[in-house]
């Protein structure tokens, strides 16, 4: 994921580290090992993958789809972020908590791999270039979705949902995806009413910024769009 895009205004040099970074710094060996160490269950579409409060066990690495992460404070439930194929789900909270601190629910259908805690903890100690790439990889992430949250939360209706909209092309490495949650949905991400985001996606489409046909949504001038998502 490109790191500018969730901190542009912020001076970020270092490289983006991502799970399959780390992975690799694993000998062959220690590879196989994994691979037998783990359990993969699939999700379907709107399946809750992890309930806030559950015991975190094992480490969760998201081998494919999407999930939104939910944290729920007060009653109120925020989204914090959304995770495409290849990351590695509450990461920190695996290491740091005895259980999770959020929520995550599939937004499409959803492989997991859930890799043995005492496995994992073992490469940790055992290979110091895998231990420090996740180190870095968890950091970066952490800043990521800070940086996220800060952004979001004080946007105008357009600007929340520009803003998604720009996650979801990144996520999907496209300018052209399709919508992987309703109108209801997407308003629960952005933050704001079904009809906001109606007239919303109408103001957008109809000002050629995007082109959205039932869920199919092409971004036709990903500047306009990035203006709205400063400014909104």
């Amino acid at each position: 994921m490109n790191i500018e895009f969730l901190t542009k205004g912020q001076q970020c040099k270092q490289e983006s580290i991502s799970a399959k970074d780390c992975f690799n710094a694993l000998t062959p060996d220690q590879k196989t090992l994994v691979e037998n160490s783990t359990t993969l269950l699939q999700f379907a579409k709107g399946e809750t993958i992890i309930k806030q409060g559950y015991v975190a066990s094992h480490i969760l690495f998201l081998e494919k789809g999407i999930t939104k992460v939910d944290v729920s404070n007060d009653s109120k439930i925020s989204t914090v972020g959304l995770l495409g194929s290849g990351s590695f789900i509450g990461l920190p909270c695996s290491f740091a908590c005895k259980s999770f601190d959020f929520s995550a629910v599939a937004l499409e259908e959803a492989s997991i791999r859930m890799i043995n805690m005492d496995v994992f903890q073992s490469l940790l100690k055992e290979n110091g270039e895998f231990a420090l790439k996740l180190v870095r990889h968890m950091s970066l992430s952490t800043s990521m979705m800070l940086h996220r949250t800060c952004r979001i939360s004080g946007k105008n209706v357009e600007g929340s949902l520009a803003f998604i909209l720009q996650e979801l092309s990144e996520i999907y490495a496209s300018s052209s995806f399709t919508l992987p949650v309703t109108r209801i949905g997407l308003a629960s991400l952005a933050g704001c009413s079904k009809e906001s985001v109606i007239n919303s996606l109408t103001r957008f489409h109809n000002d050629g910024i995007i082109e959205i046909v039932d869920k199919k949504v092409s971004i036709l001038k990903p500047d306009l769009l990035d203006l709205i998502v400063k400014n909104g």
